[in-house]
């Protein structure tokens, strides 16, 4: 019986083991990639390409000729007179057969200007799709690096609780051999409390974190999710700065807001030669063939439908005399969406410079002060380090000892932000430059 039961424990603890071994983690391309695949957004967005395709359909539809078949039965009732002037009911029974088929031969370019026009707005679908999955890729970066910062920040956190119930006990032995009053141990005390609840606040900060990217994700509830947290060297927070006018040309020749911008001047432009087509005439061809039968006639179903057999052809020319100017208000509407297009790509152009030239500044800055940041830092824990083995010599008191931890403590936020910040906006920059996001 205990062969048995410890078999089962060692097969259960072998499953276990396995289970936890197949967990995986995730980092930056693994989020982006699963983001871009499952995003709804992405997805809605795909399907407003699949429904402009289908529209550009119809529109190339329009150059082939229309056909319809009509089927029609009828039932007459109704009075005649007869030889000797009396009125009897005659019933009758008749069908009718008809095919008519038409074709527009000119319509002032109108359907080959819609052609276009439905063809470049497929490709501005395709384009807002690439600015749907860019948004994401931004926001899903910003939020991973967001969650490594408050890694670091817990981790920083917990060393300073550590030291700070190290500090205690020592102020414990202190206090109780008479070498500090009994308010330094107190500030003691309260110090290690604060650092405490500091690192209870970083914690909860970086679950809150966590579950953004994980709803950015759109990850059900009952998904596991472990973000992986890989080691930033100064090389990465300190790359060289890529030229802000490299970055902007490379952005206006390949962002796609900058594209679809330009392709909305495009249909704006072939939307006024389709209105202004609408001043033409429109030729069209049409023809028929049709035939019927009556039911009471004591002639042949075939016959019948021989010899009522009709065809006609025709062409139709309709002039555009007086439409109560729904034309010429169209066209002058027309030329209003050119300049409003045309302003909306000036804007796009400048919002774009205005963005790379906030990353360009961000980042010179967040270098400069990760590099004084550093030092800072370095200087900071050599003077807390002194103070506090004086402190326990006591040659200093506790307000010192405090205010040179809450310097160092400082310090060490200010390496991780400006580090953070660094990273961020120098991956943010090369990605205007159509460079994929890596870590």
């Amino acid at each position: 019986m205990q062969q048995r039961f410890l078999l089962l424990f060692l097969l259960v603890s072998s499953l276990t083991i396995h289970a936890q071994s197949t967990i995986s983690t995730w980092n930056l391309e693994t989020c982006i990639n699963y983001a871009l695949q499952h995003n709804i957004q992405v997805q809605q967005a795909n399907i407003g390409v699949e429904s402009s395709r289908i529209d550009l359909l119809t529109a190339k539809a329009a150059r082939l000729p229309s056909l319809n078949g009509e089927i029609s039965q009828n039932f007459s009732n109704s009075k005649v007179a007869t030889l000797g002037n009396q009125y009897v009911n005659q019933s009758q029974l008749s069908g009718r057969y008809s095919l008519s088929a038409g074709l527009v031969l000119f319509d002032g370019n109108q359907i080959s200007k819609n052609i276009q026009q439905q063809r470049l707005q497929v490709s501005s679908n395709e384009l807002t799709v690439q600015q749907t999955k860019n948004s994401i890729v931004v926001a899903i970066t910003q939020a991973y690096l967001q969650i490594l910062y408050d890694n670091e920040s817990v981790k920083t956190d917990q060393q300073t609780l550590s030291a700070s119930e190290a500090q205690l006990k020592q102020s414990k032995q202190l206090f109780d051999a008479g070498s500090i009053a009994s308010n330094d141990y107190a500030q003691v005390e309260t110090q290690y409390s604060t650092d405490k609840y500091t690192l209870t606040v970083a914690e909860n900060n970086m679950q809150q974190d966590i579950l953004t990217l994980k709803q950015l994700l759109e990850l059900g509830i009952n998904d596991s999710f472990q973000p992986y947290y890989p080691t930033l060297t100064d090389d990465q927070v300190l790359q060289p700065v890529p030229d802000m006018q490299t970055v902007y040309q490379n952005a206006l020749a390949t962002r796609p807001e900058m594209k679809n911008s330009q392709l909305n001047v495009q249909m704006a432009t072939i939307a006024y030669q389709k209105d202004k087509g609408a001043y033409w005439p429109t030729l069209s061809l049409s023809g028929s063939i049709g035939t019927g039968n009556q039911y009471n006639n004591n002639e042949k179903f075939s016959a019948q439908l021989n010899n009522n057999l009709s065809q006609s052809i025709g062409l139709t020319l309709s002039i555009p005399l007086l439409d109560n100017r729904q034309v010429r208000s169209a066209v002058e509407k027309a030329k209003l969406n050119i300049q409003n297009a045309q302003l909306s790509l000036t804007a796009t152009q400048k919002d774009l410079l205005t963005t790379v030239e906030s990353l360009y500044q961000n980042l010179l800055s967040a270098q400069s002060k990760y590099v004084a940041a550093v030092q800072q830092q370095k200087a900071a824990q050599i003077s807390y380090s002194l103070v506090e083995d004086q402190f326990n010599l006591g040659m200093r008191n506790t307000v010192e000892l405090l205010t040179a931890k809450t310097t160092l403590l400082a310090a060490q936020q200010q390496v991780l932000q400006a580090k953070y910040a660094s990273v961020l906006n120098l991956k943010l920059l090369n990605f205007y430059q159509n460079i994929p996001i890596t870590l």
